[in-house]
């Protein structure tokens, strides 16, 4: 009886969840995918901060190993055109809709714990200090900013579906293709959304780039 319940609660929630980030209105698409991604990113951070190791995924970020491109000019270039061409594999997947679920809103959560365990464990290229928890650093640091384009991307960016899956067990059923490209089309609202995702990308790489010639020049 308690299992039973206690299924039938996560099933409330999770409806209600996707009745949010599945909504019609692309602000609160947004608002509700960019609180869902926040509160996996704060956890991740704070756990990772208290009981990883420092530095324990220097090696899987590919920002540690990168060289400094001699110019804050040349680094902002790379880093935009890297975090471009993420955003187009994040917009790729939503091709690709489980149920009423865009992969890419997937992509964005299953990124977010790695990306504040980063934090927690001081695998930034940017130095090899841990980042203490606390809302001064979400202002001085120009990751939320970017994670925060990344979602508006992805969420103006969810009706460019092409194969569904329309039921579960999602792990089972295959994908069908029921679109075709040509039946793409994005509102006003969403145009405004996905130009502005991609215009704080380019301030958040920006700042990032003036960082990182701060330290390595």
């Amino acid at each position: 009886m308690v299992a039973s319940n206690t299924t039938g609660t996560i099933g409330r929630i999770s409806k209600r969840v996707g009745r949010y980030v599945n909504h019609d209105d692309v602000l609160v698409r947004f608002v509700s995918l960019w609180i869902i991604v926040a509160s996996v990113f704060t956890t991740a951070w704070i756990i990772s901060y208290h009981l990883l190791s420092q530095g324990l995924l220097r090696g899987g970020n590919p920002g540690v190993t990168a060289r400094y491109a001699g110019s804050i000019t040349r680094e902002f270039l790379w880093l935009f055109g890297w975090n471009a061409g993420v955003s187009l594999i994040a917009i790729g997947a939503n091709t690709l809709r489980s149920v009423n679920t865009p992969m890419g809103y997937v992509i964005e959560v299953v990124q977010a714990p790695w990306y504040g365990a980063v934090w927690g464990t001081g695998s930034l290229a940017i130095g090899g200090e841990r980042i203490a928890p606390s809302l001064a650093v979400l202002v001085e640091r120009s990751g939320p900013m970017e994670i925060t384009a990344f979602i508006a991307i992805v969420v103006a960016t969810r009706g460019v579906m092409l194969w569904h899956q329309e039921s579960g067990p999602r792990l089972k059923e295959e994908f069908e293709r029921v679109r075709s490209p040509s039946d793409w089309s994005l509102t006003r609202r969403e145009w405004v959304l996905l130009v502005g995702g991609y215009l704080l990308l380019a301030v958040s790489c920006y700042r990032e780039a003036v960082a990182i010639a701060r330290v390595a020049g």
